[in-house]
């Protein structure tokens, strides 16, 4: 199996983002209250629409038809300017639960509550996304995370902050049609490996 790098331009027309969860809710068969039991696993499945482009340009885009092989794709976060938060690693191995502790960071940066970031553990990508702001002292940070690791990342794994991207297989993409115009408009889903 492949990691296929998708291109950045043209930049998607726009970005739907969802939650695959892993919880499991107790509702009891006599009407008392519903539990929610958090388990790891949970992940994104990031939908893009593409904004309408020349057909020789959307053959870049071919790999969207792979079978078999991931992909990997920039998180758009439109009118968010992550800044510069240096050079993002984690910070002791073994991490588990819903924070990441990351050191490498630049004194003062802004980790903001629902900023995406992706960890790269043993040559795969993992996307989350912080829960809370968080203010970078003395290089370092811990992130709370929307959802729990779904892998326990090494000491000194990347940490992408200022470009996060997907990883995960192709899925919804639709029917490609070329106009008398030569252009071409599609859509698709990038949904995490669980």
């Amino acid at each position: 199996m492949a990691v296929l790098i998708l291109p950045t331009d043209p930049a998607p027309a726009n970005m739907g983002i969802a939650m695959i969860t892993a919880k499991n809710v107790l509702a009891p068969a006599f009407g008392d209250g519903e539990q929610e039991l958090l388990r790891k696993g949970s992940r994104y499945a990031l939908t893009f629409q593409m904004p309408p482009m020349r057909y020789v340009t959307s053959m870049d885009w071919d790999d969207l038809m792979a079978e078999g092989d991931t992909v990997v794709m920039k998180v758009h976060q439109p009118g968010f300017d992550t800044g510069a938060p240096g050079t993002p690693r984690v910070n002791g191995a073994g991490q588990s639960g819903s924070a990441l502790v990351i050191d490498g960071l630049t004194n003062g940066y802004v980790i903001r509550k629902g900023q995406f970031l992706s960890v790269i553990t043993q040559g795969r990508r993992f996307l989350y996304r912080a829960k809370a702001s968080v203010t970078v002292s003395g290089g370092a940070a811990t992130v709370p995370l929307r959802t729990m690791l779904r892998f326990p990342p090494a000491d000194n794994d990347v940490v992408e902050i200022a470009q996060p991207m997907i990883e995960g297989f192709v899925r919804e993409l639709s029917e490609q049609v070329v106009g008398v115009d030569r252009m071409t408009q599609f859509s698709f889903t990038v949904r995490e490996r669980g």
